[in-house]
């Protein structure tokens, strides 16, 4: 009798000692060695036998092969021979409740009784003869749990795999969706900011119709940049790249930043080496790299600080640096 394979629905932490018990035929307490010898001999399939008094407890373990070459040595038979079983037989053998989980099971046998991998354990059940668990029982126990372990994570994977690529199309559809109208705001409120028709009868009009567009603006940049996480993480943002003048865009960058860093006092440099070549990258993913290196550096660089972009060959390459007097980080920190 074997133990029960796992089921489509298996939850590891039913996997129970009990199920690897094999139903093994046992010895009494006042069986003789002789008579064990001789049943051993006709059933060399069984690996163990357990001895149970007569209340079905265990009083211990007779493994096969120890037993056998035990018995056949020179004079046994004759001193043992006629006696109990219990001469011969382990009197401490490892005994575990059926109730044990097999990963209970396993940490006692390899800190308390490694030998149980070799002789066998018996497995109980309140008390009384269950079976007889073997080390083959257990490693495969222990292989089939892996292997559906291994199942549930992977459904697991791609349960949240399948999640994320829904709220990532979910996103790119809303942001698309929100661009739309967004687009007409920024565009209406532009002209009435700009009271591009003639001027507003109320001026507070006009004010009202700069904060909308400022307010417009920003939520589509928002937006865009949703939309762009959404695109990258569901593979399908597109880089449309074109030899960039390195110096023109750092220069671009500058006139976007210039204003915030005014407010801060902030002085901002560039400087880039002369004759460098051209770098094939898509403008417009470019220009937001550096516009987000240089946002965090004067947001985290006090007021009356120093900002300093460069461009220069470096080892075969075009190193483009953006550094500032502010915070910085620790050094755990960086590689977090």
């Amino acid at each position: 009798m074997s133990a029960s394979p796992l089921s489509p629905g298996f939850d590891t932490a039913q996997w129970i000692t009990g199920r690897l018990a094999i139903q093994m035929p046992t010895f009494a307490a006042t069986t003789t060695c002789m008579e064990a010898f001789d049943w051993l001999d006709r059933h060399p399939s069984q690996v163990a036998c357990a001895v149970i008094d007569e209340e079905n407890r265990v009083v211990g373990l007779v493994n096969r092969l120890r037993f056998m070459a035990r018995y056949a040595q020179r004079y046994t038979p004759e001193l043992y021979g006629k006696q109990a079983i219990t001469k011969l037989a382990n009197l401490k053998p490892l005994v575990v409740d059926e109730a044990v989980p097999v990963s209970e099971l396993g940490s006692i046998i390899t800190l308390d009784w490694p030998d149980a991998l070799r002789e066998c354990f018996v497995v109980t059940s309140a008390g009384r003869y269950l079976g007889i668990g073997t080390s083959e029982a257990l490693v495969k126990c222990k292989i089939e749990i892996l292997a559906a372990r291994e199942a549930q994570l992977n459904a697991a994977l791609s349960q949240a795999q399948d999640a994320n690529r829904a709220k990532s199309n979910f996103l790119a559809l809303m942001s698309h969706e929100l661009r739309t109208p967004l687009n007409a705001i920024i565009g209406f409120s532009q002209v009435l900011s700009t009271e591009l028709f003639g001027p507003h009868s109320v001026p507070r009009y006009r004010e009202y119709a700069v904060d909308i567009h400022g307010a417009g603006t920003h939520l589509l940049e928002l937006i865009s940049d949703i939309l762009d996480l959404s695109k990258t993480e569901a593979g399908k943002l597109e880089l449309y790249p074109e030899p960039l003048d390195v110096a023109g865009v750092l220069n671009d960058c500058l006139k976007f930043i210039s204003l915030r860093a005014r407010e801060k006092n902030l002085n901002v440099e560039i400087a880039c080496e002369d004759n460098l070549p051209s770098l094939l990258a898509d403008p417009l993913r470019f220009k937001q790299i550096l516009l987000n290196l240089l946002s965090n550096a004067i947001k985290f660089t006090p007021d009356d600080g120093h900002i300093a972009m460069s461009a220069s060959l470096e080892g075969g390459g075009l190193l483009i640096r953006v550094a500032d007097s502010g915070i910085g980080m620790s050094a755990d920190m960086i590689p977090i």
